[in-house]
This record gives C-alpha cells, structure tokens and sequence, in this order.
C-alpha cells in the first residue's frame, strides 16, 4: 500500500463507481472519466470530471473525525444530435432527483445538495459529430480520514468523593 493511502482520506474514486452504476442501471447510459485515456464509446454517453474536490462547508464544523465536506462535480452528455443530447440530458437530471436515487446515493455517503442549470457545451465547429450537454451538481461527501496520532479514550473512571 502507498504511504498517502495510509492516511484514510475521501476516495474520489467512489463517485465514478457510484454514478457510472446508477445511469447505466437505470438509463444503460456508459459514463466515463472526462479526460480520460482510451476509446470513447458510441453515442450517447456521458463523461464525468470532478471540478472542485473540496469546498469546506463550515471552517469550524467538525462531526468527529468525519467532517463533511461539498464538492462539484460535472456531468457532460455525448449525443449525435442536439436533440438526442438535450434529452439525454434531462433523463439524467430527472434521474438524479428520484427517491431512489437519493437512497442509493445516501448508501455511498453521498448527498446531492444542488444542480446547477443544463447548459449547452459544444464547441461550435470543433467537433460536429458529436454535441455536448451538460451540468454541475454540488455534492455533500464524508471525509474518511482518522487522526491515528491521537488516541482514543475508551473508557473514563469517575470517582466518588
């Protein structure tokens, strides 16, 4: 195990799993890393990027040693047209607000705080066989690192006087 994995820190590696489990489970849509390595799948399917990882929520919050934190995160649809992409992109926000979404997400320790409005992210000119649509979603997450150089009191003896 490397030195930094030691520390216990947030896996930002948890929010791909999760995502790209929930939207293909539920819309069979393929999710991959923006900017990631490879080929990129057939259309439509969306990229994922985390844009700001960790956006402290309170500089004095502390709910033991598991903080809570806020992160963006950005969802980017991959469609053949502007239409296929704009529902695409609909389904997904639609999708993210359902109930058991949220449970599924609440599992994962995982709270979706808030998305920002859908806006169109094609390069015009660029890329003509491909559109791009998408959205930023704020996220609560746990942090996961412990403080392993302070020790934990078990137990306290109360004396009587």
């Amino acid at each position: 195990m490397a030195k930094f994995e030691e520390i216990g820190s947030f896996d930002y590696r948890v929010l791909n799993r999760v995502f790209a489990r929930l939207l293909y489970d539920k819309l069979e849509l393929v999710l991959i890393e923006s900017n990631g390595h490879g080929q990129q799948p057939e259309a439509p399917f969306v990229s994922f990027d985390i844009i700001s990882p960790y956006i402290p929520i309170d500089e004095y919050f502390d709910e033991t040693d598991q903080e809570a934190f806020e992160a963006v995160v950005s969802f980017t649809a991959f469609g053949l047209d502007k239409s296929q992409t704009l529902q695409v992109t609909q389904a997904i926000r639609k999708t993210l607000t359902q109930f058991d979404t949220s449970l599924t997400l609440k599992a994962s320790n995982i709270v979706l705080v808030e998305m920002m409005p859908t806006n169109v992210r094609s390069v015009p000119e660029t890329v003509l066989d491909k559109h791009m649509v998408g959205f930023d979603a704020r996220l609560r997450l746990r942090e996961t690192f412990t403080d392993k150089t302070v020790e934990t009191i078990a137990e306290v003896e109360f004396k009587k006087e």
